[in-house]
């Protein structure tokens, strides 16, 4: 399979949109609209929402076109614009799409499970769907679960490692028999075998440690028949996240937040991956752009044709990044995972608003803000 550049005909300046490999299609492993509007917003939570938004700015390096500005990022943002930000102006194909709970710096979902379900159900052939749970309450939660996979069918499950109500904020461990294990044991009942569960990035004020991977192993060890997914793996605890891939054959690393270190920090992002691949090849390894958090054009512009640098090979001792390698991280294993193919995803897509757009020559960055306009024609 050979690669090509990121162009199509007639393509050019802003709007130009990239076509990544031939014969393969890209799947961003996670994706999540923010509902940030006012009535959303916690308003003892000022700090904290500030910490988001830096993190967006942060994540787009020198490119003050895929920056949102304030009041474009505090606002429900629309799914619409999301997705044009994946299928229009960037060469995505597929993604799965995450329910957030409320995060603390929200009064109620961040993504919320039944709008994104929604939107999945209006292009199925463009996304999965990953259900949540925001109630530290066991029977509450699985019943909550119970509900998602019922109602709306699900793919995964998004969890994350604490819980923020009444003005507190309590983790929880991914091997603890209080919370974790039931649920996860609902989950598997209920048909669910993917599991992406948030790490590495700290969500203040909830305890720091609850963000940490000693808890990993021993859910791994005994929910073998789940795929779990270590969201943000690389942001931190890096060579203990590779010693766990390396150990665990059902962990699996979705890199983001790390990929975009490859626009913004370079040298970290490779000393990353090369450590990754050592760990455990490329089958294991997942993009991910967290759009509306970062602008996937950016990210799949800078890996390309990606390879190591002679540097991180000759330190990490590990093989260099092949084309089946970028084919495997940016889509073949997402795809794989959630039962689906480059061909059938091609075809469910062909010809629809998204790709008849792209076609005619894409849109700048985030179009369906900047032109509200656009973004209905894809509705």
């Amino acid at each position: 399979m050979t690669e090509q550049a990121f162009v199509r005909d007639g393509m050019s300046g802003a709007g130009e949109v990239l076509a990544v490999l031939e014969g393969h299609v890209v799947a961003d492993a996670v994706v999540h609209p923010y509902n940030l509007a006012p009535k959303n917003r916690n308003p003892r939570a000022t700090e904290q929402l500030d910490a988001v938004y830096a993190a967006h700015v942060m994540a787009t390096g020198e490119n003050p076109e895929h920056v949102l500005t304030r009041e474009e990022f505090f606002t429900d943002f629309s799914f619409d614009a999301m997705a044009r930000s994946l299928f229009v102006e960037s060469a995505t194909d597929f993604a799965v799409l995450h329910a957030l709970p409320n995060l603390g710096f929200a009064n109620s979902f961040v993504t919320a499970p039944e709008r994104a379900a929604a939107y999945r159900d209006l292009h199925p052939g463009r996304f999965a769907f990953y259900a949540t749970i925001d109630t530290h309450v066991v029977a509450d939660a699985i019943r909550d679960l119970e509900f998602q996979v019922r109602e709306f069918g699900v793919d995964g499950l998004k969890l994350y490692p604490a819980f923020f109500y009444d003005d507190l904020a309590e983790g929880w461990r991914l091997d603890g028999s209080d919370f974790a294990t039931p649920v996860l044991e609902a989950a598997r009942e209920l048909g669910i075998r993917n599991v992406a569960v948030h790490k590495t990035l700290w969500l203040p004020p909830a305890p720091k440690e609850a963000f940490d991977l000693d808890d990993v192993s021993g859910a791994l060890d005994r929910f073998a028949d789940l795929n779990f997914f270590l969201v943000h793996a690389g942001a931190a605890f890096i060579d203990r996240t590779a010693e766990l891939l390396r150990r665990h054959p059902n962990l699996h690393a979705t890199m983001e937040t790390t990929f975009a270190y490859l626009v913004v920090r370079p040298e970290v992002f490779a000393s990353v991956l090369a450590r990754f691949l050592g760990a455990c090849g490329s089958s294991r390894l997942l993009y991910g752009s967290g759009s509306n958090l970062s602008h996937p054009d950016l990210l799949l512009r800078a890996f390309e044709n990606y390879e190591l640098p002679p540097e991180a090979l000759e330190k990490y001792g590990c093989p260099q990044v092949t084309a089946p390698d970028r084919a495997a991280i940016l889509g073949g294993n997402a795809l794989r995972l959630h039962g689906r193919t480059s061909e059938g995803v091609l075809a469910d897509t062909a010809g629809d608003a998204f790709e008849t757009e792209r076609a005619a020559g894409g849109a700048p960055p985030w179009s369906g803000v900047r032109s509200p306009a656009a973004s209905g024609a894809t509705a």
